[in-house]
């Protein structure tokens, strides 16, 4: 691809997508502002229609309230009781009605005696003996109101129930039938909702179905969606689970995305819902993107044209530079650049020009240059060769997998003659690692041990090599450098094996010393762990050791520690791991070993020193305690068991061998 197109098509591309960005945040800010504000006003809507139903529903319950507190209505309602006649049911009657005419959204009023039978109404036709009992029940303590769909209708209706009592006695209960015409007319009111948006108010019938009872927009009401239309008039449906109060995309009862405020009216059990088409609320946006659309395209054509010019401009000076360049490297080193321009592109030329006058000096000094690196750098490897031999330490040079060149000392310890005989059994000297925790490995933190030594410099670094049945310590460090793009390790092996030795003995008894023990007895508990290889601890105390020191002195002491010492290596085998563990206490680790085969060796021990004629001191016991590695024990368990065993056996008369449970 040519250097024009280079220019053209970035330049081109930046000018696209900052069109693009910018305009899809804008939508989507847009967008998201849209929906917001909607959500608002129709949040603000609802709460407006709930406030003004809570007001119907108010005065219908004061205007029951207030037809309840006549006196005559209280008193004939008594005497009928009393003594029904009829004239006292015309009395009732003419009552009801009266207040029928001069309330034009009363339906029906009820009145019932306090058997809960009716004693008047307006239609007795209109309702029945369980409707007028389940009112009377729930309206006789207090005001009870409740949508109805008892009479022939299929709207709904409000039923609001009060009781009467004349002097504080009850004499009955009314109940008034009111229409839902006001509800609806509130509905109706659909100022803000725009082309689609709408009020309406739902409940659910005894079979779980959703009633959509108000007027619909675009549906006859009340309109009954069952259960297995569950994904139709969701808003509703959330609304009368009262579980969210808004959704920005929902499925009405026509099955089209919108949004919604949704609020629960507790005293009538019903949802109110406010909604608005989504389609609609969407409008704007969709004016918006036709717009940036264009915008696009018109900043596309620009940036084309300006692309196009800048890209010519350029392209024209570079390959001027770039044909005499090609002179140049092709040894006409003669040719120069003709500068017509001050800008970079100047300097360019200036530069190059410079570089052709650099060349023709630099020509005839280079062979002889080579020719003394050349010396130079075959007795730096003759050098390295010598100081890479004369090391004491193990020095390698690899690429983390294979060997690929090895110092004497190298040789030396492994035995092999050459790098290929080593090869021919290994490709490293990490396949020698013993795989110790808290040692190298291969393989450490998924890397391989020569990186990870080289990425771990402020650390200490570790490796156990087996030989010969005897395990070396070695220090290890490394650094890493490249050749022809590759990496390559050195790596330094220090053999501390002598120093380790001298670390973990006791310098008394030539027995281990707490440090080792205590790194022994968590490599026998690892194994146990993870191989369930068993192992017995012994831990010994030389019985009045104390009386020893002060009776005879703590050199004659000393002797005593050295021979018991003597006496443990000989009855324990090359597989026991014996030390000293503080003081005139002793420790046995016997590996492979089961709680009877350790009771052997102790009671063997403790023979053997009780037989045993010192020197000065003359004869000496000793107490044991014997404990076996349980599944799940820690070291510090095992311990303790080994000491109360110990403990047991100092209290039982000593010279004994105590096991532990």
């Amino acid at each position: 691809m040519s250097i024009k197109y280079k220019i053209f098509i970035p330049v081109l591309l930046m000018v696209v997508s900052i069109i693009s960005l910018v305009g899809y945040f804008n939508i989507q800010n847009t967008k998201k502002n849209i929906i917001k504000l909607s959500m608002e006003q129709l949040h603000s809507l609802g709460y407006i229609t709930k406030e003004r139903i809570n007001q119907f529903l108010k005065q219908t319950e004061e205007q029951v309230t207030s037809f309840n507190s006549r006196v005559l209505l209280k008193k004939t309602l008594e005497d009928h009781i009393n003594e029904p006649t009829k004239e006292i049911s015309s009395i009732l009657n003419a009552i009801v009605r009266s207040t029928y005419t001069n309330n034009g959204t009363i339906k029906d009023i009820i009145i019932l005696d306090t058997n809960a039978k009716i004693v008047a109404s307006i239609s007795d036709n209109t309702i029945g003996n369980g409707f007028s009992s389940e009112m009377f029940d729930k309206s006789k303590n207090g005001v009870y109101a409740h949508l109805s769909s008892m009479d022939n209708s299929k709207n709904p209706i409000l039923c609001i129930g009060a009781p009467m009592f004349n002097d504080n006695i009850f004499v009955g209960v009314s109940i008034f039938k009111m229409k839902l015409d006001y509800l609806n007319g509130i509905l109706l009111q659909r100022t803000g909702l725009g082309e689609t948006g709408e009020s309406l108010m739902g409940a659910k019938d005894k079979n779980n179905n959703v009633v959509l009872f108000s007027p619909l927009r675009y549906s006859e009401s009340p309109l009954v969606l069952s259960t297995s239309q569950s994904k139709q008039a969701i808003p509703m449906r959330l609304a009368l689970e009262n579980k969210v109060d808004k959704i920005e995309n929902g499925l009405d009862y026509r099955n089209i995305p919108v949004i919604s405020s949704m609020h629960y009216y507790e005293p009538l059990k019903i949802g109110i819902v406010v909604k608005k088409d989504i389609q609609e609320i969407m409008e704007p946006i969709n004016k918006l993107i036709g717009e940036l659309i264009i915008i696009s395209i018109l900043g596309f054509i620009a940036s084309i044209i300006i692309s196009f010019i800048i890209t010519r401009y350029i392209t024209v000076i570079i390959n001027r530079i770039v044909d005499i360049a090609s002179n140049i490297s092709e040894g006409n080193i003669h040719k120069r650049i003709e500068v017509f321009t001050n800008d970079e592109l100047g300097v360019l030329s200036h530069s190059i020009n410079k570089m052709a006058d650099s060349l023709v000096t630099i020509n005839l000094t280079l062979e002889n240059k080579v020719h003394e690196q050349t010396i130079k750098l075959e007795n730096a490897n003759t050098t390295l060769e010598n100081i890479f031999n004369i090391t004491p330490n193990i020095t390698l040079l690899t690429d983390s997998k294979t060997l690929l060149k090895a110092n004497s000392e190298f040789y030396n310890f492994t035995g092999y003659a050459t790098l290929e005989d080593f090869l021919l059994d290994y490709n490293c000297i990490c396949d020698l690692f013993v795989g110790l925790d808290g040692y190298l490995k291969p393989i450490v933190d998924d890397m391989s041990w020569v990186k990870y030594v080289v990425l771990n410099k402020g650390r200490i670094h570790k490796a156990v090599i087996e030989k010969d049945g005897e395990e070396y310590l070695f220090l290890v460090n490394a650094t890493e450098y490249y050749e022809n793009d590759k990496v390559y390790f050195i790596a330094v092996f220090e053999n501390i094996t002598e120093l380790q030795k001298v670390a973990y003995t006791n310098h008394l008894t030539k027995l281990m010393n707490r440090v080792k023990i205590d790194e022994m007895l968590e490599r026998c508990t690892n194994n146990y762990k993870r191989y369930k290889n068993i192992y017995s601890i012994i831990l010994l105390d030389i019985d009045h050791f104390k009386l020893v020191n002060d009776t005879y002195g703590h050199l004659v002491g000393d002797d005593i520690l050295k021979y018991i010492a003597i006496i443990l290596r000989e009855n324990t085998r090359n597989v026991d791991l014996v030390g000293r563990w503080g003081g005139e206490e002793f420790l046995i680790i016997s590996r492979e070993t089961d709680i009877n085969g350790a009771f052997v060796l102790a009671e063997k021990i403790r023979k053997n020193v009780a037989s045993y004629e010192f020197e000065i001191a003359k004869n000496q016991t000793i107490s044991l305690g014997v404990a076996q590695i349980k599944e799940n024990e820690k070291i510090d368990e095992l311990l303790k068991r080994a000491d109360d065993a110990l403990y047991e056996a100092k209290e039982r008369g000593r010279n004994r061998v105590v096991v532990s449970n």
